[in-house]
């Protein structure tokens, strides 16, 4: 192989590693606020899900006492 045929393969592999290198910078308050968010949205799934598991609990102990 000649070294042009290896630098062209060198570029080909460094261009497929650039496409999935992330160069941004981290936001921190990005995450932070993402984290509030999401707990936010897990906050209101567990309200839902206690209140169905709580109704269907009353459901129960009225069947059985009537």
């Amino acid at each position: 192989m000649s070294t042009k045929e290896n630098s062209e393969k060198l570029s080909e592999n460094n261009s497929v590693a650039d496409r999935f290198t992330v160069k941004a910078r981290l936001n921190l308050n990005d995450l932070l606020r993402r984290k509030v968010e999401e707990k936010k949205v897990d906050n209101k799934r567990n309200l839902i899900i206690l209140s169905s598991a709580g109704a269907a609990a009353v459901v129960v102990l009225l069947i059985l006492n009537l």
